[in-house]
């Protein structure tokens, strides 16, 4: 018994989560395309939010969630005249994906989490789940407390549940990226993204024209190939700013980047900041 509650802790201090806060966005904000590896969880207490995945604008109001699935391009944009005030989640799915089939396929939520081509999930959200949200912010920032981050983690298999529960008896289905080819093409792309790859590269690993492939990606995934490699290096850029003293010209050649003048110029492209901007930022608050 002794030995199955250290595996347990041992397990559950590993922490999971990225970041968990409740967030305020003024009227006008907007944050560009992006995508990362975590799981993101957007909660609406207050106002409405714009949130674009894959090209594809859903408004979410109060009383409203959203969960963005691993690597789905995605942005924000507060078109009201009224603050959006939401609880935000941004966990790793990593440690659920070794987890036993039968769990996975009889748990709605962890299945949809592992697939390799869920996009989002859109519905309104229960007392009982924000509880359970607020707990895991709650505990998330507060560094002093004791058994904090296993806490924390334990929410978070609650909310799972809840969130599996919620899918089941929802009326809104789980949106997917429904093309093996382009979920082969992403899964390609940010498995080398600290590559120099191109449009011809990714066409080869699956096996199909660059002109199909374009074709295909386009249509499933709302954005062109050379879109999606450029946003994919932008968020594992924003974690090397985020969690490491690398410089710009370091980032830049790390990713593939021909100079670090072209590297900066693509990277307010799309995210609408500099990276020195960027590191001014609350960088957690993405």
């Amino acid at each position: 018994m002794k030995r199955d509650v250290e595996l347990l802790y041992h397990g559950l201090e590993q922490n999971m989560i990225y970041n968990a806060l409740q967030r305020t966005l003024k009227p006008g904000y907007f944050f560009g395309p992006h995508c990362h590896s975590n799981v993101e969880i957007c909660l609406m207490k207050e106002g409405e939010c714009d949130i674009i995945v894959n090209g594809e604008a859903i408004t979410v109001h109060k009383g409203e969630l959203m969960v963005i699935f691993s690597h789905m391009i995605h942005s924000f944009h507060v078109k009201s005249d009224q603050p959006a005030v939401f609880l935000q989640i941004h966990f790793s799915p990593e440690c659920f994906i070794a987890t036993d089939q039968k769990v996975n396929e009889s748990i709605k939520f962890l299945h949809y989490m592992t697939d390799g081509h869920s996009a989002y999930t859109f519905h309104s959200f229960t007392d009982q789940l924000l509880s359970c949200v607020e707990r895991i912010c709650e505990e998330t920032n507060n560094e002093t407390g004791v058994y904090h981050v296993p806490l924390a983690n334990i929410y978070i298999y609650e909310m799972l549940f809840l969130l599996s529960r919620e899918i089941e008896q929802s009326v809104r289905k789980v949106y997917s990226v429904d093309n093996p080819i382009a979920i082969r093409a992403i899964h390609f792309i940010n498995q080398n993204m600290e590559n120099n790859i191109s449009l011809d590269d990714v066409a080869q690993n699956c096996n199909v024209t660059t002109r199909y492939l374009s074709k295909i990606f386009k249509k499933y995934v709302n954005i062109t190939v050379k879109d999606y490699i450029c946003i994919a290096k932008l968020d594992k850029a924003m974690n090397y700013i985020c969690n490491t003293e690398f410089s710009i010209t370091e980032i830049s050649s790390k990713l593939g980047f021909s100079s670090a003048q072209y590297f900066s110029s693509v990277f307010k492209k799309y995210s609408g900041v500099t990276p020195k901007e960027f590191k001014n930022l609350r960088t957690k608050d993405i």
